[in-house]
Order: structure tokens, then C-alpha cells, then sequence
């Protein structure tokens, strides 16, 4: 018996565990779907019987502030259930006060008169009042004309508007409203209120839904932002006057308006008003809440916050911050995306901002797009960058970025603050990546991978050139102008090194690459172990060239989106002639022969080479050349001659051939004279054939040498 009763008290107890668990998980599953938005009926004082079989209610009874006084509207909804037309112009409604004033109202549409049987029709009327009578302060009164009596009216009902009374909608419903014929549901689906320096500047987006069973064609409504202190505001709104609505279908429309910053920023509503008798009269129809007055913020990184303009609702989030330094001064660079989480496509918004650093001191914030992206799908994103400059000894403990719009009001144009970040000062790492893994740039229409091939010496007499070069490859599937990039070169002592970057313009078939040449002037006596290179998008801005009409100058105004780096050990000059690297060309010597001419005093030297270009890969080699050089160590001598590399599928005109084709092809140089060297021609032995590439005049690095024999002409391998 204890065992059976055992059992069913653990029957019992595993039941309401799994109960528990499923009304958990419903719970949960309910509260991750958005609920239905509520639309709420005409607000009703009370229903009035007309007569056997026909009754009367007094609905949406509203008081709003007009240019003088105020204007009061109200719909009697009469329900004829009998079986004859009944003749309203048998009855009428007077308005009072609860102190017994008669106040003016009329109908809305004098063409009201006969009520078929069996139907309902809505009525409406609409008046003046004075400015200090609330709607809590009337009276309905519903009559019948009544020649029998002494007043000539008999008072079928009265209703008085309760203390508690309120048409307002709240935020999170709709309001159906009847006016006339029509039976429509109005919506507010968003509304957001940004702030600028001298005005708000509210967006709203309204749906108005046609719940009638035939085609309807919206009037010429007027909507007002209405504030606490009854100031009335008009919205613009663009083609909702004689838009048609199809039963059942509905339609949006965006609103928008400015108000001063003085106005008081609580208690915000939006009022929709009907003109009539061709804008002679006001009829009230709805009023709805609006938020305060308020700019999204936060300090949370990675959150996504919200926004509204014009065009819709965005979602932005700030994904890191950085200090980076440029020229002698620092960046301060907001990598931020935006995001589309609606239903519908929506135009890529043209954002800008300003930082405020310790809370005094603002500085404007210039924003770049990397993206070929002029919209946002609905579920897509994308990227920007919010870029300013500060002195690099400026110390920051507190830094607020507000993201702004230009907005216009009236003549004048404001920035519109539309989201606002605060962080403490600190600011995010870059990255560190090592050079043969690189990192992908993901921007749409420049979407690319970026490694360190090499890192090089060249040397100058009184300086060094520091050179990392760089292979960016299109990822595109379509040809591609490559993302231009800037940055610096760092030691690990944190000394900072102004990097030039040789970008590629030619537009680059998908799978090629551009050849990045990266250089920095640096001390001869610069140890370049462990040094760094940042590399990141470039900003830049346009400015008109006022030395020439028309022209612009386009200049590096910062860079985004950083990475840092670990340079390769500096590349050491091969041995031998053969399949040298210059990438995007290919160098080979063939065969070497030099001769001497005592009567002359000249040493020459012809060689055959081949080269070879890679045409999938482009670089910027404006400056570059080869140099050739012969040096004896044992001599010490040397003779050199520089070699341009092709621009043209012709040489150059001149009195040398001193230009490098593609293909394989022999070239003598002009001689150099040396008028020790001939009479040492039976102790001359080997001399080493040296090839530089030179990035820029003065400045050359070694990069493939092979000892000859003097006097002999040879082939090499």
C-alpha cells in the first residue's frame, strides 16, 4: 500500500514538474512574438433611445485648440432596427456646459436627413468654444422636436462626460474612426522625436487602414503635433489628400514638423483633423501619444540604438573607437554600423556627427561610407566611420559621440542629433595580424584581402627608406577600383613613422591584385626590428583648388578600421639573375658580355633579358626603376645605369635606349669611361652584376646579384 502510494505521489510530482516546465516554455515563446496591435473602438458617453427600435450613441466626443478659441466635434451613431426610415430632421443635439451654458454646434454634413430602416448611419457635428472649456465640463443632450410643449423640445437623454473621460490613444494601440460614411483605423507605427540645438524635430509614421467595405479616398486631413501647453504644431505630410484605399488595404505616411526648443518637451500629442465645407470648419477625429522628446544614448558597446528619420526607423551600433595617430596630430575614429531590422527597403541615411570631449570641448566628426551601398534591405547592414582630429598631447577622460543628420527648418539648416554614445576615454586596441594571414576588407564593392609580401631597406645617403609592400587582392566579381589605404609605421618603443601609400587606381579583374608600395623616411641608424605597420581604409575629403578654376584636390584626412602588422624579416637579395621579383613584372638575365676599348678608354656592357608582366596585378610605379651596376671589389670600382621599367609598349626617344619591354630583348648600354681601369685589363678577374630596384631617385635597394668573369660573354642560368 505504501509503495502504490509512493508511486503516485511521484506520478504526481513529475506531472506538475512537466506542467511547470511547459507553461515556462510557452511563457517564453509568448513573450518573444510582438502582440497583435489593439485597435480601440470610438470612445462612447452612452446610448440614447430614439424611439421603439431606433437608438442613438454619442461617440468621439473631442476638444482640440484651434487658431482662436477652441473646436469640438461629436458622431451620434443612430441604429435603425425598425422597419421604417426614420426623419432625423425630427430630432437634433445641443451641447451645455454642466453650469448650464447652450453652446453652437452644427452638422458636419447638412445633406443628413432621412435613416433607412434596418442600417446605421453616423452623424456628425462640429463646434466652437471657448479657450478654458474642457470636454469634462459638457453635456450631451439628445432631443426631439416637440410642438406640444412649451420649450418645443423634448430631452430624450443627457449624458454627462465623465471627470475621467479621455479620447487619447495610447501609444501601443490604434483608433478606429467613424466620420460619416467612412470606417478607417488609424495607426501610429513609429514615432520618434530627435533634438537639436534650437529644435525638435519630431517623426512620425502613420498607418491608416480602410475597414469599410468599399473603396474610399482619404480627405484633405490636417495633423498637428499638439504640446502640453495646447500649441498646435502642423505635420507636412505628402500625398495623403485624395490617396484611395481599397477595403481592407491600408497605406503609411510619414510626418514630420519642427518645434522650438523652449516648447515644453512632455505631454506630446499628434491630432488628426478632417477640413471641411471646403476648409470653412475643423472636425477633430483622433489624438494620439506621442514619446518625450529624447535622444537614444547609451555607453553599451556592440547594443544596437535606435533612430528616425524622414525615410524610417535605423538601428545603429558603435563596434569600437580608436586613437590613432596621423601627421602630429591623433584620430579619433567610431567604427559603427547600421543596421535595417523593418520589413522594407530603406535609403542609406547621410550621417554625420560631432565629438564633445570632456564635456566642453566639441569637435566635428567628418563620416565615410566605405560601401557601394545606396540602400538597406530589410535584415541588411553596413558600415561608416565617424573620423576628427585632436593634438596628440591632448588628454582625454570623457568623450561623448552624438550622431547627427542636416536637417532643414524653414531657410535655416540645423544638425539633427539623432543617437548618442559616451564612453570614458579608453579607447580600443588595433589588432594585431601577422603578414601572410592579413585581414579582409568587407565593404561592399571593395570587398578585398590585404597581406605583407615584403619588407625592404632602401638606402640613401643621409636616410633611409623603410618599405613594406603589400598585396590586396579583389575579392569582387567584378572588376574593382581597390579600397585606398593609409597608415603608419610603428617601433615598439611607440616612435611613429608617417607612412606614403602608393595606392592602385587601375581597376583590377576579380582574383587580381594591387601592389601596394608603403614607405616611411627613417634615420640610417633606424633598428627596424619588431616595427609594425598599421594600415587602414583612407578618409578623404574634396577641396576646390582655388590656383585653378574647376579643379580638386583630393586630400587624407584620417583612416578607419585599422590593423597592425608584425613585419617580416627584411628580404635579403637573391643569387643569381634568374626570374628576379619586381612584382607585377618578372626580370631574368640571359646572357652577360662586357668588353674594353683602350683606344677609348670605355667599358660596355650588352645583355640579354626577358621580361615579364603580370597582368592580373597592377601596381604604381610612377618613380621606379632598375639600376645595373658593375662592381669589382678587388678594383674597387663600380659603374651603374639606371633602366626604367615599361609604361608603353614603345621606347623612349632619346639618345639611350635605357627602357625595359616585355619580352626578351638585348640591350647595350652606352659605356662609361675609366681610364685606370683599361690598363689593368690582365689583373681584372670577377666583378659582381648587381640589380637595384630604386623606388625613388637616390634611394635603392639591392636585389639580386651573380659574379662574372670579366671580358667574357656568357650565357647564366
Amino acid at each position: 500500500m505504501n509503495r502504490r502510494r509512493k508511486l503516485l505521489t511521484l506520478i504526481l510530482s513529475i506531472s506538475v514538474i512537466m506542467g511547470t516546465m511547459q507553461a515556462t516554455i510557452y511563457a517564453q515563446d509568448t513573450v518573444s512574438k510582438s502582440a497583435p496591435i489593439k485597435i480601440l473602438e470610438p470612445v462612447s458617453l452612452g446610448n440614447v433611445t430614439l424611439k421603439e427600435g431606433v437608438t442613438a450613441s454619442v461617440n468621439n466626443l473631442i476638444v482640440l485648440p484651434s487658431s482662436s478659441n477652441q473646436i469640438v466635434s461629436l458622431t451620434l451613431s443612430i441604429k435603425n432596427n425598425s422597419n421604417s426610415e426614420l426623419n432625423f430632421l425630427d430630432y437634433w443635439v445641443n451641447l451645455y456646459t454642466k453650469s448650464g451654458t447652450k453652446l453652437n454646434i452644427q452638422l458636419a454634413d447638412t445633406k443628413v436627413s432621412k435613416i433607412p430602416a434596418k442600417s446605421t448611419v453616423n452623424i456628425d457635428f462640429i463646434g466652437t468654444l471657448g479657450s478654458t472649456i474642457k470636454a469634462t465640463d459638457l453635456i450631451v443632450k439628445v432631443i426631439k422636436w416637440d410642438f406640444s410643449v412649451a420649450s418645443y423640445t423634448k430631452v430624450l437623454g443627457a449624458l454627462s462626460v465623465p471627470v475621467k473621460y479621455s479620447t487619447v490613444t495610447p501609444s501601443n494601440s490604434g483608433r478606429m474612426v467613424v466620420a460619416g460614411d467612412t470606417k478607417a483605423s488609424f495607426i501610429v507605427k513609429q514615432a520618434t522625436i530627435g533634438k537639436s540645438e534650437s529644435y525638435y524635430r519630431p517623426e512620425i509614421k502613420l498607418m491608416i487602414r480602410n475597414d469599410g467595405n468599399r473603396t474610399i479616398t482619404l480627405p484633405d486631413y490636417q495633423l498637428f503635433v499638439l504640446t502640453k501647453e495646447n500649441l498646435m504644431y502642423p505635420l507636412s505630410v505628402k500625398d495623403i489628400k485624395g490617396a484611395t484605399l481599397d477595403p481592407l488595404t491600408e497605406k503609411e505616411f510619414q510626418l514630420t514638423t519642427s518645434i522650438p526648443i523652449k516648447v515644453e518637451e512632455n505631454g506630446w500629442k499628434l491630432a488628426v483633423v478632417n477640413s471641411i465645407n471646403e476648409g470653412k470648419d475643423k472636425q477633430p477625429l483622433a489624438v494620439f501619444e506621442l514619446p518625450k522628446a529624447q535622444v537614444d544614448s547609451g555607453e553599451v558597446t556592440g547594443k544596437y540604438y535606435t533612430f528616425s528619420t524622414s525615410k524610417g526607423i535605423y538601428n545603429i551600433k558603435l563596434n569600437s573607437m580608436n586613437r590613432l595617430p596621423i601627421e602630429d596630430d591623433d584620430l579619433v575614429i567610431s567604427n559603427l554600423t547600421i543596421a535595417n531590422k523593418g520589413t522594407t527597403s530603406l535609403p542609406m541615411p547621410a550621417l554625420s556627427g560631432k565629438y564633445v570631449f570632456n564635456e566642453s570641448i566639441e569637435k566635428t566628426a567628418t563620416s565615410t561610407n566605405n560601401n557601394k551601398v545606396i540602400s538597406l534591405q530589410p535584415g541588411a547592414s553596413a558600415n561608416i566611420q565617424l573620423v576628427s582630429r585632436v593634438p596628440y598631447t591632448f588628454d582625454i577622460s570623457k568623450l561623448n559621440l552624438v550622431v547627427q543628420q542636416k536637417e532643414s527648418s524653414g531657410t535655416n539648416e540645423e544638425m539633427l542629433n539623432l543617437v548618442e554614445f559616451t564612453t570614458k576615454g579608453k579607447f580600443d586596441a588595433v589588432q594585431k595580424i601577422k603578414s601572410d594571414v592579413g585581414f579582409k576588407i568587407e565593404d561592399v564593392g571593395y570587398r578585398s584581402e590585404v597581406k605583407v609580401r615584403n619588407q625592404m631597406i632602401y638606402t640613401g645617403v643621409s636616410a633611409n627608406v623603410l618599405v613594406a609592400q603589400l598585396s590586396v587582392e579583389n575579392q569582387e566579381k567584378r572588376q574593382a577600383v581597390l579600397k585606398t589605404l593609409a597608415g603608419y609605421f610603428q617601433k615598439a618603443d611607440g616612435t611613429v613613422f608617417p607612412a606614403t601609400f602608393e595606392n592602385v587606381t587601375e581597376k583590377l579583374s576579380p582574383g587580381g591584385a594591387g601592389i601596394v608600395y608603403v614607405s616611411a623616411t627613417i634615420p640610417k641608424d633606424t633598428d627596424v626590428s619588431g616595427m609594425n605597420l598599421v594600415v587602414g581604409k583612407a578618409v578623404t575629403e574634396t577641396t576646390s583648388n582655388p590656383s585653378e578654376a574647376g579643379a580638386t584636390t583630393e586630400n587624407l584626412i584620417g583612416y578607419t578600421d585599422p590593423y597592425s602588422f608584425l613585419l617580416p624579416a627584411i628580404k635579403q637579395p637573391q643569387v643569381g639573375l634568374q626570374k628576379i621579383d619586381l612584382k607585377p613584372f618578372e626580370l631574368s638575365i640571359k646572357r652577360v658580355g662586357t668588353q674594353i676599348r683602350f683606344d677609348k678608354s670605355e667599358i660596355t656592357l650588352e645583355f640579354d633579358y626577358s621580361l615579364s608582366q603580370d597582368l592580373l596585378n597592377k601596381a604604381s610605379m610612377k618613380d621606379h626603376k632598375i639600376v645595373i651596376e658593375i662592381k669589382d671589389e678587388n678594383r674597387k670600382v663600380a659603374f651603374s645605369r639606371e633602366l626604367s621599367l615599361p609604361t608603353t609598349s614603345t621606347p623612349t626617344a632619346g639618345s639611350e635606349n635605357t627602357n625595359l619591354l616585355i619580352g626578351d630583348h638585348t640591350l647595350t648600354l652606352s659605356p662609361w669611361n675609366d681610364d685606370q681601369l683599361v690598363f689593368l685589363i690582365d689583373m681584372l678577374r670577377d666583378f659582381d652584376l648587381n640589380i637595384y630596384h630604386q623606388i625613388q631617385p637616390g634611394y635603392k635597394t639591392l636585389i639580386a646579384s651573380e659574379k662574372i668573369s670579366w671580358l667574357v660573354d656568357r650565357k647564366l642560368k
